[in-house]
């Protein structure tokens, strides 16, 4: 019984504490919620991954995923936002197949981009993506080839 009500005077004068200094609880940052293989789906493998940083600041805005699914030879990208998670920005990721139309999902996104899929068994393949901060500024991933656009792997 006095453990009870210590504890809840212990409560009570955390709470008045906060509120005479005019403290709030820290705001936590938002975490997202999706993972590249929730995704992209059961079977798929990370294959790579390259981060998205604020040219200005070096923060971290996202990182662009490449999976592979060893059974069915599709591969699957899509970008994770880190930061402005839940707010909506820009973000894409993009994927390209031999003599196919390169895939691409790009818009205002609260998470994430993707997922966008290829049949890439045998074959080489560009991914890549990019995100902006809140103002548009866009913000490539590291290792973008600006020759190609993205970063070539081949399965």
């Amino acid at each position: 019984m006095y453990g009870t009500i210590i504890r809840r005077l212990g409560i009570v004068a955390a709470v008045a504490v906060t509120v005479a200094f005019g403290g709030a609880a820290p705001a936590r940052a938002a975490v997202n919620p999706y993972t590249p293989q929730s995704l992209c789906g059961l079977g798929y493998v990370q294959v790579d991954q390259d981060p998205i940083h604020d040219a200005r600041t070096g923060l971290l805005l996202g990182t662009v995923h490449l999976l592979h699914h060893p059974m069915t030879g599709y591969g699957c990208a899509v970008t994770l936002k880190s930061a402005y998670v839940g707010t909506p920005t820009r973000t894409q990721v993009y994927l390209t197949a031999p003599y196919l139309p390169t895939q691409v999902d790009d818009g205002p996104r609260l998470y994430a981009a993707g997922p966008v899929r290829a049949y890439l068994r045998g074959n080489c393949t560009i991914w890549g993506g990019l995100m902006a901060d809140p103002d548009g500024t866009v913000h490539h991933h590291d290792r973008a080839n600006p020759a190609i656009g993205g970063i070539g792997t081949c399965f």
